[in-house]
This record gives C-alpha cells, structure tokens and sequence, in this order.
C-alpha cells in the first residue's frame, strides 16, 4: 500500500433505524459513551473539547481529547482527534489531528450511515501506517456497535 492510500478511511453500513434515532446515538453523552465504551468530560457541542476514557476492555484508562466541529442534525456529525491508540511517547500537541465524519442518509425504512476518516497523510510517516491501521480495523468494528446499538434503542 503506497502512502497515498493512507490518507483515508470510509466505512458505510445500513441501520434499520430511522436517521433520528442514529443521530441521537452518535451525539448524546449518554449514548455515546455506551456504544463506543468510553466515559466522556464535558458537552458534545460544535466547538467543544471533550476528554474521553475508554472503558472498553484490554484499553481501559486510556484518555484522548475529542473536538466537535460540526453538528448538522440529523445529517452531519464531524469530529477531531489523534488517530491510533494513546501512545506515551507521541507529543500529541505537535501532531495532526486527523477528522471523522458520520454522514447519515435515509434509506428505505432506515438510515444509511457512512464514516469517513481523513487526513492521515498529516501524521508522521513513522507512525502513520500503524495508526492507519489501527483505525481502519476500528471504524470496521465500531461501526457494527453503533448500527447494532441504534437498532436495540
């Protein structure tokens, strides 16, 4: 894979859920912190930072600073971050965030949820394949959690 492959994830999966209730999903604290199994400090607003500590098994404890930058209900939900698992050694303060954004479409009786993650061709060249990585096995799985968690609420 050339590093210009790494530039970006895209991850799309039908929800039989209407687009309402995937949007309440993905921007509600409480929501939020369950699917993705993390606990969150303080308010997901466009603008706002958040701290958020994994309580998912095998990574518990581990802290990363989320930013919301868009909020377009029930259309468009963006965020930043550092890619990758929290790694002691990275100074987080000079590196690249990298944006995810949740795009929910109706479909059929349901809602047509895309992910998408850019800007990995910011991170370092040393760390870039690994968080690429990373991230890209994650969005597969985490995208099943929220479909699965929307559909039961």
């Amino acid at each position: 894979m050339t590093t210009d492959e790494l530039s970006r994830i895209d991850r799309t999966i039908d929800v039989n859920a209407p687009p309402d209730r995937v949007w309440r999903a993905l921007t509600t604290a409480k929501d939020l912190s369950s699917w993705f199994h993390v606990t969150i400090e303080g308010e997901i607003a466009p603008g706002a930072e958040v701290w958020m500590t994994s309580t998912h098994p095998g990574h518990e404890g581990q802290r990363f600073l989320v930013r919301f930058t868009e909020m377009s209900k029930p259309h468009r939900f963006v965020w930043q971050w550092h890619p990758g698992a929290v790694d002691p050694a990275v100074d987080y303060s000079r590196e690249p965030w990298t944006t995810v954004t949740f795009t929910l479409e109706p479909s059929g009786r349901g809602t047509r949820l895309s992910v998408s993650e850019t800007g990995f061709n910011e991170i370092s060249l040393s760390r870039r394949a690994k968080v690429f990585a990373d991230n890209s096995g994650g969005w597969t799985e985490v995208i099943v959690w929220i479909q699965k968690y929307a559909e039961a609420h």
